[in-house]
């Protein structure tokens, strides 16, 4: 556990300067994974052995993501979604032209934002935190007896566990996977990620074989297939808010755009359902 606190430390540090230097996107996509990756195993650790430290941990870390998200979507926005709808053209709906004069001041205040959360003194904390729990003594004095002695059993049992459950929850939340809605799927995809952080963290201790590398793979494809529901949604809040600022020319797009991702997105759903039975039919790396 410290090694894996450690390593996202080492992540959120590196990508802490790039983030509030807002001149390279990747900066906040791994500012925003690198929390993630902390409250997924935070998520672990507090089904066991709950204590203070995890919480407020777990809740500077909510509060950074939170901070950095708006940021994120205007960059997948401009960066991926709106080059991705330059086939529109062919009907003279010019989405590049029409959305970004509107969309890039939002985005530059949304990094307003980031530069002030990510250079403040909660991140500050947050990061003194990590480092302090990487070294072990500042959550495991907060825990009781029987919690200390919860994290004396063999990682692998704890991960066999956890692996187990996040599996049995996904296959669960998308049984009848083809009748699901988009809020339904979306919510698949959640499981989904925390269990391919889960397996990310542990997959070193089932390297025998190399069982764990097919599995994270197949989990990180029906991920990015399942995010077409999540884009859509964010895509039409955020043509939403532009809506506040645009005439008959932003209307006109809007709508085009709209139907341009439903169909998108229903057409994505067939693939989704061919990798979500491949994936029912992986065998998992953790047992025998």
């Amino acid at each position: 556990m410290r090694r894996i606190v450690a390593t996202i430390h080492d992540h959120l540090a590196a990508n802490l300067p790039v983030a509030i230097d807002g001149r390279n996107a990747e900066g906040v996509h791994q500012v925003r994974v690198a929390l993630r990756r902390f409250r997924a195993l935070a998520g672990l650790l507090r089904r066991d052995t709950p204590n203070v430290v995890l919480e407020g941990a777990s809740a500077h870390a909510r509060s950074l993501a939170g901070a950095v998200g708006d940021a994120r979507n205007w960059d997948v926005f401009l960066l991926t979604t709106v080059p991705g709808l330059a086939a529109l053209t062919q009907v003279d709906v010019d989405v590049a032209g029409v959305v970004t004069p509107l969309a890039q001041p939002l985005r530059h205040a949304a990094y307003g934002q980031v530069q002030s959360v990510l250079g403040g003194e909660e991140a500050r904390q947050f990061l003194r935190l990590l480092g302090q729990m990487g070294d072990g003594d500042v959550w495991l004095a907060s825990l009781s007896a029987a919690g200390q002695e919860t994290l004396e059993e063999p990682a692998i049992d704890f991960a066999v566990r956890h692996l187990t459950r996040l599996h049995r929850k996904a296959l669960r939340k998308g049984r009848d996977f083809a009748l699901l809605t988009p809020k339904e799927r979306h919510e698949v995809r959640l499981v989904l990620k925390k269990l391919r952080y889960t397996a990310e963290f542990f997959n070193a201790l089932h390297m025998p074989g190399g069982k764990a590398k097919p599995y994270i793979r197949r989990l990180a494809a029906l991920q990015d297939v399942l995010g077409m529901d999540s884009d859509v949604l964010t895509t039409r809040s955020l043509l939403a808010r532009l809506g506040e600022h645009g005439g008959d020319a932003l209307q006109h797009t809007v709508g085009a755009v709209t139907g341009f991702l439903c169909c998108r997105q229903l057409g994505v759903h067939g693939t989704a359902h061919k990798k979500w039975r491949k994936f029912c039919r992986r065998p998992v790396f953790w047992q025998p």
